[in-house]
């Protein structure tokens, strides 16, 4: 297109999960959503919201939010920022922080919208190759000089868990930015997040979202945390009013019931152990979750065929066409029913 930026017109889009159409009867199993609604607390929020405040803007910086993220995590309410969505928070951090020459690390594979994002911005970015097994070495991310390096952790699309005092011990050697992007850390077990260390590190930007273990994918927030002059300098460049009323309203009123979300993610924790041993009785090889999905490949079996069999089946599981990941199915893990309808439709289907 003659009037696309140059780095925009060759840029290959970042592609979401399958979304089934709103009456299609199907096993949705490919985006890591939570299969559980979300608390009746914000439901009823969300109901007694919806009135003459809508003709209003909401609070521009989600004031109210970042007050209650700051108690339910235990940081300073400076040093927290809300976005529309993780995906937003992700722009803003190479609109903020990253210039156009700097260079920002990335494990491969991961997150590919970090990379859509530095390629729209414009900026250089390099993958650190994981081992054999997907674990990613630190290591190999201080032998190159670089603005910022991103390690989302748990990672996706492996699932794989870094230990938490390795990683710690990159943060204070690393000498950029580190952006550790924990969508999935709630499916971890207590004591796995980083986000105490923001007290010592002012390199560290810890990212978090309400959409997997709060069920609030379709209402778009997430979330950072880190020194505050890394919170003050993406104030200065996120939108006016970039999270909407209801959004703010149905976040904050979910961490008014963290039981009942401490309770589904038990469930999906209990659901994902049993879908692994199941899927290691069927010969798949099952790389170690620490997220609510599994990343499984069989010996014998395409991925690609096994993901369009299931299709035909209404299942949807995520395969991604991409090198070394290619004959990989990405799982995400349901309610007890949609995994045991999954597996047993991999029976019928492997014979």
């Amino acid at each position: 297109m003659r009037f696309s930026r140059k780095n925009v017109a060759g840029l290959a889009p970042y592609i979401p999960g399958y979304q089934p159409g709103p009456h299609e009867d199907s096993i949705k199993l490919n985006t890591n959503e939570n299969p559980y609604p979300p608390s009746p607390v914000v439901v009823g929020a969300l109901k007694d919201a919806v009135d003459g405040r809508l003709r209003l803007y909401p609070s521009p910086d989600s004031s109210v939010l970042r007050q209650k993220l700051a108690e339910a995590y235990r940081v300073k309410k400076e040093q927290v920022f809300c976005g529309n969505g993780c995906d937003e928070v992700i722009s803003m951090l190479f609109r903020t922080f990253i210039d156009r020459e700097d260079l920002v690390l990335l494990p491969y594979p991961t997150y590919t919208y970090y990379q859509t994002a530095a390629e729209i911005n414009g900026s250089p970015y390099r993958y650190i190759e994981t081992g054999d097994r997907f674990q990613i070495d630190l290591e190999r991310f201080l032998d190159h000089p670089a603005k910022a390096a991103v390690i989302v952790n748990p990672n996706s699309p492996t699932g794989m868990l870094l230990p938490r005092p390795e990683l710690v011990e990159f943060i204070r050697a690393f000498p950029g930015l580190v952006v550790v992007d924990e969508t999935y850390i709630d499916f971890s077990g207590p004591g796995q997040s980083v986000t105490p260390l923001i007290e010592e590190c002012d390199n560290l930007l810890v990212l978090r979202t309400f959409s997997k273990a709060f069920s609030l994918c379709g209402i778009r927030v997430g979330y950072a945390f880190g020194h505050p002059d890394l919170i003050t300098e993406l104030d200065k460049t996120r939108d006016s009013y970039n999270v909407s009323f209801l959004s703010q309203v149905a976040a904050a009123s979910a961490l008014n019931d963290l039981e009942y979300t401490r309770a589904n993610i038990r469930e999906i924790t209990a659901n994902r152990e049993w879908l692994r041993e199941q899927l290691l009785d069927l010969g798949f090889q099952v790389s170690p979750s620490g997220a609510n999905f599994l990343f499984a490949s069989h010996p014998v079996r395409p991925a690609g065929e096994l993901y369009q069999r299931l299709a035909e089946r209404r299942i949807y599981v995520r395969h991604f066409d991409q090198r070394r990941i290619d004959n990989h199915l990405r799982i995400s893990v349901g309610a007890r029913g949609e995994v045991e309808n999954l597996v047993a439709s991999l029976k019928d289907i492997m014979g």
